[in-house]
């Protein structure tokens, strides 16, 4: 399994692969693996693995734009691309909502949502598929599979599709809590959740990201997903390896 995948996702998806269950997106496993080769070919593979914010943030400005090359390549030629102004024409009308990282649009079908993330708020592109693969499999209700690429004001934007739902009744902290206890996962502190055998951590979990719907089942639509590094010196099993490492 490439390395670019964090432990836990290796294991996972060699799981998937015995038992024959379709946990994860195939084209996001091939975007985070593009990136990930992309990443490992650059000079900065070479340099010292980055272990705090200031280092990775320097990481992401030598390898974020080679990613974006490879995944513009990839989409064109595996037809993912989607022109902006195509893009705008069709589903501007259809815009239901959009926050700080992402623009939601209903899509045709009526019963699912196309998102649009240009990645601002992840160091690197391989760090955004990982998350997404990560989300599907601890929210599968809520899983995003990736359907395309487009440019949003300029900048490089996946599409994801997700699965649409009415909702206006947010979850307490209390009922997320009991959840996410029984899947191994503590609080932390506030609405954020940690799971050491996972190495995973997740943040923004309140009542306008998690929703109760059908008699108290949750639906988890916008959890932050982090992998756990060693600087956040939470001492948990699995530590988010660099895919040059």
């Amino acid at each position: 399994m490439d390395t670019h995948f964090p432990p836990v996702l290796r294991q996972l998806m060699g799981e998937e692969r015995r038992s024959g269950d379709d946990y994860f997106d195939k084209a996001t496993k091939e975007a985070a693996a593009i990136c990930g080769r992309s990443q490992g070919a650059s000079a900065a593979a070479k340099e010292t693995e980055p272990i705090n914010r200031k280092e990775r943030a320097r990481f992401s400005a030598a390898v974020k734009p080679a990613e974006e090359e490879a995944l513009i390549a990839h989409a064109c030629e595996s037809g993912l691309w989607v022109e902006e102004k195509t893009f705008v024409d069709k589903y501007q009308s259809r815009k239901i909502g959009e926050g700080a990282e992402q623009k939601v649009f209903l899509a045709e079908d009526g019963v699912t949502v196309l998102k649009l993330n240009a990645a601002i708020y992840h160091y690197t592109w391989l760090d955004y598929f990982n998350r997404l693969l990560m989300h599907s499999f601890l929210f599968p209700a809520t899983r995003y599979d990736l359907v395309g690429f487009t440019l949003d004001n300029g900048m490089l934007a996946a599409i994801t599709r997700q699965q649409f739902a009415i909702l206006d009744k947010g979850a307490s902290r209390e009922i997320i809590e009991h959840h996410l206890q029984t899947h191994g996962f503590v609080r932390i502190k506030n609405d954020d959740y940690y799971s050491a055998k996972l190495g995973v951590l997740l943040e923004d979990l309140h009542d306008e990201n998690i929703f109760l719907y059908e008699e108290q089942n949750i639906l988890f639509i916008d959890p932050v997903v982090y992998f756990e590094t060693k600087d956040m010196n939470l001492g948990g099993n699995s530590v988010f390896i660099f895919p040059f490492k």
